[in-house]
């Protein structure tokens, strides 16, 4: 263990159909504000492969690893949690 350990970025990887479909201009704005506060690296792709959740549930890929949850603000909770 190292004196001087980096802390592994955090990748957000987002389909913009599915930020289109479930979040509104006050939910982008929650979400952007998070993004900032903690520094995260934001991908936005036009299709994660991911079809048949996509149209279901808000979702992300976080670091590769696929988090979903049942509205857009649960969602934004679970990216805060995972960071504390």
């Amino acid at each position: 263990m190292g004196l001087f350990k980096k802390k592994k970025k955090v990748i957000l990887e987002f389909c913009t159909n599915n930020l289109n479909q479930f979040y509104d201009n006050d939910l982008f704005d929650e979400l952007e504000e998070l993004v900032n506060e903690q520094d995260y690296q934001v991908k936005e792709m036009d299709c994660l492969s991911y079809c048949d959740e996509c149209t279901c549930s808000p979702y992300v890929l976080v670091n590769s690893t696929f988090v979903e949850a049942e509205t857009p603000r649960e969602l934004i909770m679970k990216l805060k949690e995972k960071n504390t």
